[in-house]
C-alpha cells in the first residue's frame, strides 16, 4: 500500500474468533502511549487502521458483536475504555477505514 510519507497504517482483520481484547491489544501494539491515558501514532504522524471483515465476530447472547461495540466506541468517544487498568484511554490522529461481505456464510 502506497502511503504519504506522513501516514502510517495497520491492519487488522476480524474473524468468527475476534475478542474486544483482540482489537485493544491491535490498538495498543499499533499506537504508541503519548501520555498514560492518550494514544497516538508514532513520530507525530497520523494513522489509519483497515479492518476488514468487519461483520465476521461471532454474536453475543444479545445480538451485538462486541468488537464492533468497541470500535464504534473508539471512533464515537474518540477513545475507549481500559478495563484491566479501569480508565478511559483516548486515541488521537487515527482514522479508521473498514470493509466486510454481503451476510450469509457465517457473516452476520
Amino acid at each position: 500500500m502506497n502511503t504519504p510519507p506522513e501516514y502510517v497504517s495497520a491492519f487488522v482483520n476480524f474473524s468468527g474468533k475476534t475478542t474486544t481484547q483482540n482489537l485493544q491489544a491491535a490498538f495498543e501494539g499499533n499506537l504508541e502511549a503519548k501520555r498514560k491515558t492518550l494514544l497516538g501514532p508514532p513520530g507525530g504522524k497520523k494513522m489509519i487502521f483497515f479492518i476488514d471483515d468487519l461483520n465476521m465476530p461471532q454474536l453475543d447472547t444479545y445480538g451485538s458483536q462486541p468488537p464492533c461495540e468497541l470500535l464504534r466506541q473508539t471512533i464515537d468517544s474518540t477513545g475507549f475504555y481500559d478495563t484491566k487498568k479501569l480508565i478511559f484511554k483516548q486515541v488521537k490522529d487515527t482514522k479508521f477505514v473498514c470493509a466486510c461481505g454481503p451476510p450469509g456464510g457465517g457473516r452476520n
